[in-house]
């Protein structure tokens, strides 16, 4: 008897020790849940990136042409207005040399055109059409008279008083004063007509064909003179080139990036952000920022602003598989020099959140739009819906 009540009371001991111990492991894990909800912890989003400069400035070739002379190399620094290649310009210049003779020439046309314009304007008619009314009435006469001879010759030819060649001859005479009559007539007419007005018009056509003529190769030497100018590579703002696409071929092609120079004070590192926790971050949150040129245990962390979120994402990352967005953040380097280019780890600190949130990858935003969702489904309910659940006509 006393042994078995030994094993009942050990039993009992046990059971009561298994009680006590799993309330006190139901209240401790009840403790650590609430915890979670009460303790707020540092909400933040890490994410890779890259240094780039403020403003990037892209030279593009405005002429197909060979490259005669580099006078920077990349990573040297260039100020405004200094010319980084010169091109070879030869093949426009020999343009320009056969246009600016041709404007030459146009030019003295032009003069020559403008002086026989001045001088029809004071006698637009050419020389054998100044006395047209006069040469008409002379070949009238004339041609009256041919035609009287030419009667009494038929007559005089009839009983053989002349010849047959006077006769010809007479016959000749008044064909020839006809056609002449004719001409005069004509003359007289184009006179009457406003010939002279009509060389004036010609004239002044003329002089407008060759000014055009004049005004197009101009506009021709003057576009050359243009390419010839642009047969140099110039900086267009103060930085660093970065890029020199032409240093191999020596050859710059129309349209065609040639060099790229990174200019601007500020520094800015574009991070990669995960799609699925980018709806998290805001402009102006904080972010640390670890670069791969300085050893976080020697240099520590740099840190910076966010300041833009693309909307766009980002590609050309065929072995990430994670759609990624671009979000800019302004650094401050603390006086050190970021490169372009370096990576760069930038943890984003979108706030304080309980760590329950945080381990469940939520925030107060996911909250508040399943609130809205709701609301919104409970006013649509209202409006379109009786209180049976059939939709309203």
């Amino acid at each position: 008897m006393s042994k078995s009540g030994n094993r009942n009371s050990n039993l009992r001991a046990k059971i009561r020790v298994f009680i006590a111990l799993t309330i006190i492991g139901a209240v401790a894990i009840l403790a650590a849940l609430i915890s979670l909800f009460l303790f707020e912890i540092e909400d933040t989003i890490y994410a890779d990136g890259v240094i780039i400069p403020e403003h990037t400035f892209e030279l593009v070739g405005h002429v197909d042409a060979h490259v005669k002379k580099f006078n920077f190399r990349t990573g040297d620094d260039v100020r405004e207005g200094e010319v980084i290649a010169e091109l070879d310009s030869r093949a426009y210049e020999a343009a320009a040399i056969a246009a600016d003779a041709a404007v030459k020439e146009l030019a003295a046309e032009l003069e020559v055109k403008k002086a026989e314009l001045a001088i029809l304007e004071k006698e637009p008619l050419p020389k054998e059409l100044w006395y047209s009314k006069t040469n008409l009435r002379e070949c009238q006469e004339k041609v009256e008279r041919t035609r009287d001879r030419l009667e009494r010759s038929k007559k005089l030819q009839l009983v053989s008083a002349i010849s047959k060649i006077e006769f010809e001859k007479a016959e000749l005479e008044a064909i020839a004063s006809e056609a002449e009559l004719a001409r005069a007539k004509e003359n007289a007419r184009r006179v009457d007509e406003g010939l002279g007005q009509q060389y004036i018009e010609k004239a002044k056509r003329d002089v407008g064909l060759v000014a055009a003529k004049l005004e197009g190769k101009k506009a021709e030497l003057a576009f050359l003179q243009k390419q010839i100018d642009e047969c140099k590579l110039v900086a267009p703002a103060t930085g660093r080139l970065v890029e020199l696409d032409c240093k191999n071929t020596w050859y710059v092609a129309r349209g065609k990036v040639a060099a790229k120079i990174a200019s601007g004070n500020r520094s800015r590192a574009i991070a990669r952000v995960d799609a699925r926790v980018v709806r998290k971050v805001k402009p102006g949150q904080r972010v640390r920022v670890t670069s791969d040129v300085y050893n976080k245990l020697q240099y520590g962390n740099f840190t910076g602003v966010v300041k833009w979120i693309g909307d766009i994402p980002l590609t050309g990352m065929p072995n990430d598989s994670v759609t990624r967005y671009p979000v800019e953040v302004e650094l401050d380097p603390e006086g050190y020099v970021l490169k372009y280019g370096s990576g760069v780890e930038l943890a984003i600190v979108t706030g304080k959140q309980p760590a329950m949130f945080a381990l469940l990858n939520m925030s107060d935003e996911d909250f508040d739009a399943g609130k809205k969702r709701e609301a919104m489904r409970r006013r649509y309910e209202a409006e379109h819906l009786t209180p049976a659940g059939a939709e309203r006509k």
